[in-house]
């Protein structure tokens, strides 16, 4: 699910010293982006969401390697570079591909990392600290997915992402930018269709259940501390889900509302942004080393499931 564009964007990047790495799993290679920071602070890893893939953050990885000791960006399964998993894309297959990757280098890192995820990369960044909690300093959810919803809403919801056509795929493009993507709208619209149709993620849309979302439990169990940034011209995700994490969240989470942000706003306010996590990873680091030592976590990471 890769363009002529991103094929050439990562090679740009290893070109500036952002190395490529494939890491076997159980259900086949995935592929990470991994880059050695130059500062202080933890390592930060970057999930992105659905139909996405690691380059699409460069922006945000190019601002936080000169702050931190190491940025991690992988491609989830049958996104980007990484393989198709034996069997096919699903809930399962997600969960167990990326739990084996972020345990490998993670563990490489010795010592708990801040994790940003956007979209469905925000509920497996929760799904991991929830799991892992020794491993993770802090979490910064930048619109998360993973809010669960009565099953005929969540059908009309993942309506949402059956796209067969142009004018589709541009309503799509609408939705997701604050201001709208001006004259590159229609070379996006080209690019989400592609995505949207291809069979991997077909499989993963209808494999999901209401099931597969978060549970209040998972939110309150989290002992790190928790950035949440939502924008205020949000259009792909009800206002549903964050009423659910603002009242599940622990109350010393910090939830903030941003204008002129979209679902995607790591694309419309990247330096912003950058700057609003790398202050949360400061004021984060010392209380994590404490609470990673306490926290007894909220689940076996072979158990949980992922999902869009």
């Amino acid at each position: 699910m890769l363009t002529v564009p991103e094929r050439i964007a990562r090679r740009v990047l290893n070109a500036q010293g952002l190395r490529s790495r494939f890491l076997s799993t159980r259900v086949g290679r995935m592929h990470v982006l991994d880059s050695a920071g130059t500062g202080s602070l933890p390592p930060i890893v970057v999930l992105h969401g659905l139909s996405a893939n690691a380059i699409c953050y460069a922006g945000l990885i190019r601002r936080f390697a000169p702050h931190c000791r190491r940025v991690i960006a992988p491609d989830m399964p049958a996104h980007g570079f990484s393989e198709v998993p034996v069997g096919g894309l699903s809930d399962q297959s997600m969960v167990t591909a990326l739990g084996e990757v972020l345990d490998r280098v993670l563990s490489e890192t010795n010592e708990p990392a801040i994790l940003v995820g956007n979209s469905m990369g925000g509920l497996a960044a929760v799904r991991y600290a929830c799991a892992r909690p020794e491993r993770v300093a802090g979490l910064a959810l930048v619109s998360p997915g993973g809010a669960p919803m009565p099953p005929a809403q969540f059908a009309q919801f993942l309506r949402t992402f059956e796209i067969s056509t142009h004018r589709e795929a541009l309503r799509f493009v609408d939705a997701v930018f604050a201001n709208g993507a001006g004259i590159l709208r229609h070379a996006l619209a080209h690019g989400i269709r592609q995505r949207f149709t291809h069979p991997q993620l077909r499989q993963l849309l209808t494999s999901i259940t209401p099931e597969h979302m978060l549970s209040p439990a998972e939110l309150s169990g989290l002992r790190m501390p928790t950035l949440l940034i939502w924008g205020r011209e949000e259009r792909v995700l009800p206002r549903s889900h964050l009423e659910f994490f603002r009242r599940h969240l622990p109350a010393r989470s910090e939830i903030e509302e941003w204008p002129n942000f979209g679902h995607i706003g790591f694309l419309e306010q990247p330096e912003a942004l950058a700057n609003r996590v790398l202050g949360f990873a400061r004021a984060a680091t010392v209380g994590a080393k404490n609470l990673s030592r306490r926290s007894t976590g909220c689940g076996d990471y072979a158990t949980l499931r992922a999902s869009a």
